[in-house]
């Protein structure tokens, strides 16, 4: 006996906002969290019962065949989760980007390779803004390998995964919410969530979210200021048709924090301070802006039509402001004269970016004999216009001398924005990218046992690149038929099996060639097991593996399109919720990533691909008191752990594996929740690669507290 009976229905079960036509969920178990409907699906406690990112259609998560994982804003909530990084450490095989990086650097990995991150179902070029900000996202669906059939944007289409943020939607009860988080190192993030229906009959409804987050750091100078504000407007007939939308304004400041080098952390005969902050303690902020606007109109024309538009457009600014110290190599993993001297220089990157995509769709749900079908038939089409520049005043090595990073005190020279000369120029470009799509997708589910996904997608990616001071253009223009196909069988009540073979195309948005670029490719093979039982348990896990040719390997300042690399391994989630008590998640992967080819003067074939442990696994154990003398009572504790990693493509350097543990203990009522979290509580002592300049490393989370006090109305 299935634990949930889901079926396609025009209505939905306890729905609070208008929603079309969608799954229907069923609550048949005797046992766990009841089920909820929220404006981005059903949810089970931290189970998500559908899931759209992978399908554009609300589809349960055993009925595809592609590993996806959902974080639900319960979970993200009982952990006090501060960052999008934080939430995804609950997913197999992730590492997100480290919150300590400017934005524009994108460091999340799936599967061992770099992935994305989306604003619901669509780019959001180089992440500006708050990246890590949560105020707004009722969940995150983070999909495994290419995902080439339904998303195209920006660059072109993700070739390593995608991390989607599932936006807050209005509903039609109203409800206000405030609160402030406060913790160590002088942490204070004041939020909102207010929701108004603005008539009688909740045909115009808003909901508008917002935080602003000061921090210090337990690394020296770091002070953070980022702040998020995102008012949505729905305007719907209650039945059939919904306009939404939305807007986001979205900054964040920091003085840029390069890292520190592999000599005098993980090797060496001295040691760095883990709390140094490499550069003159006077710097200015680095920053990055992003203001976009986004529009919805979704209608259902019948039983079996229905179709949506969504069009969003976007303005990025960014700067970073860095006196680099510099090494043998930019890298700066070894210091330029021993034993721990290093270069100083004056560094000055400046972007800004417009972007205007837009994605059209039409669905048709139908039965025909012993199958129930989806066809998604779809278009999409993305322009960026992205200029920049890269300074470096190469007179600093002779003016600003050197530092000696072993020092207590190591004097830094007052920071000098270098000059906007083609002396000073690295790299500069005025680079469009323009991506154009069409795909048709077929869903069927054949007696109720054999879901079937067929999709093609032709997908043209077109960079013209141009650079003013080196009077050089450049112009790849690609098109590629993508396939996507996958089956899932359900062999028992709720396990399922299933197999699929996606791939992926993209440009490399933030990366100077040394050459004509080129578009970067990559293929999946994976299959595994899904379970949804009634015993409680849920989950997944996989075998997998992924090809990537084109990739961009840096040879010092620039780049050359010539990395091949492959990721082979296993992953598994597993949540166990047996009754609405407790709450049991834990997941691990095994991944071994490499290069399939040399890269001269860089690494040979063999080599591991840096930033990714060989194995990571986490655990979460939450239980909430009640009903009696103690409900409205919780406490949760967890641990995380991550094998070594290289933290560069040579492979000359290695972090070593580690573990944090952190735990909960909160109570909830009516009208407040309050709650506090330790994070790190044994006071762990570790290093992660850190990707900047081909890798370096950075201290990792030393032991904090964070207090959390929301009130409801």
């Amino acid at each position: 006996m299935m634990a949930v009976a889901i079926s396609v229905s025009a209505g939905v079960a306890e729905a609070e906002t208008p929603v079309l036509p969608e799954v229907t969920v069923v609550d048949t178990s005797l046992s766990g969290p009841p089920v909820e409907q929220t404006t981005a699906g059903p949810v089970r406690g931290y189970q998500a019962l559908t899931a759209v990112s992978a399908t554009r259609t609300p589809t349960p998560l055993e009925e595809i065949p592609q590993s996806i994982q959902v974080i639900t804003r319960q979970l993200m909530s009982d952990q006090n989760n501060l960052t999008v990084s934080d939430a995804l450490r609950n997913v197999s095989g992730v590492q997100g980007t480290n919150p300590l990086q400017t934005p524009a650097y994108n460091s999340t990995y799936i599967r061992g390779f770099a992935a994305e991150q989306w604003i619901d179902g669509m780019t959001t070029f180089y992440n500006g803004g708050n990246r890590d900000s949560l105020i707004n996202a009722e969940r995150i669906e983070v999909l495994k390998g290419p995902s080439a059939i339904l998303y195209g944007g920006g660059s072109g289409s993700p070739v390593g995964g995608v991390v989607n943020i599932v936006s807050k939607l209005p509903t039609s009860s109203a409800f206000y919410n405030a609160g402030i988080v406060v913790g160590s190192h002088s942490y204070y993030q004041p939020y909102f969530d207010v929701n108004q229906p603005l008539n009688a009959d909740g045909t115009v409804l808003f909901r508008m979210t917002g935080a602003y987050t000061g921090a210090d750091s337990f690394i020296d100078v770091l002070n953070t200021s980022a702040y998020s504000v995102s008012p949505t407007l729905m305007f719907t007939n209650n039945s059939d048709t919904r306009l939404i939308l939305q807007a986001q304004f979205t900054d964040w400041r920091q003085q840029e924090y390069q890292a520190l080098p592999a000599t005098g952390t993980l090797t060496g005969g001295f040691r760095i301070a883990n709390s140094l902050f490499p550069g003159p303690a006077d710097i200015p902020k680095s920053y990055s802006k992003t203001t976009s606007g986004t529009v919805q109109l979704e209608h259902t024309f019948d039983k079996v039509w229905s179709g949506s538009i969504k069009a969003r457009a976007s303005k990025t600014e960014y700067s970073e402001l860095a006196q680099n110290y510099v090494g043998t190599d930019f890298a700066a993993n070894t210091p330029s004269f021993p034993p721990s001297f290093w270069n100083l220089l004056n560094l000055d990157l400046s972007q800004e970016q417009t972007e205007f995509s837009v994605t059209a769709n039409m669905l048709a749900q139908f039965d025909y004999g012993v199958s129930r079908n989806k066809v998604v038939f779809g278009l999409d089409y993305s322009r960026v216009k992205d200029q920049g520049y890269m300074l470096a005043d190469f007179n600093d090595f002779f003016t600003l001398g050197f530092v000696d990073l072993a020092s207590p005190n190591p004097a830094f020279q007052p920071y000098v924005r270098p000059s906007n000369t083609p002396m000073n120029t690295v790299a500069d470009g005025d680079n469009t990218y323009t991506t154009t799509g069409a795909y048709v997708q077929l869903q069927s589910t054949i007696w109720d046992r054999l879901n079937v996904l067929a999709a093609l997608r032709v997908a043209n990616l077109k960079i013209d690149s141009y650079s003013p001071v080196f009077m050089r253009s450049d112009v790849t223009d690609t098109t590629k038929v993508l396939p996507r196909i996958g089956v899932a069988y359900e062999v028992a009540g709720g396990v399922s099996v299933f197999a699929g073979y996606s791939e992926g195309m993209k440009g490399n948005p933030f990366i100077f060639y040394a050459g004509t670029p080129k578009p970067e490719e990559s293929k999946q093979l994976e299959g595994g097991v899904k379970f949804n039982t009634v015993f409680g348990l849920s989950g997944s896990a996989a075998l997998f593996q992924i090809d990537r040719t084109g990739v961009p390997v840096s040879v010092g300042l620039a780049s050359v399109p010539e990395g091949e690399q492959r990721s082979r391994g296993f992953d598994m989630d597993l949540l166990w919720q047996p009754n609405r008590n407790w709450q049991v998640l834990a997941n691990y992967a095994h991944i071994n990533a490499t290069l399939t080819n040399a890269v001269p003067g860089v690494a040979p074939a063999g080599n591991q691909l840096n930033i990714v442990p060989e194995n990571s696994g986490r655990l979460w154990v939450n239980y909430r008191f009640g009903p009696g003398t103690l409900e409205g009572w919780r406490i949760g504790a967890g641990i995380y752990a991550a094998s070594s990693a290289y933290v560069d493509l040579a492979n000359q350097f290695t972090t070593s594996g580690y573990y944090t543990a952190d735990a909960t203990v909160g109570y909830e009522s009516r009208h407040f929740d309050i709650s506090v979290t330790g994070r790190n509580l044994t006071g762990q002592d570790y290093y992660v690669p850190y990707n900047y300049y081909g890798g370096r490393v950075a201290p990792g989370d030393d032991r904090s507290v964070f207090a959390n006090l929301a009130l409801k109305f």
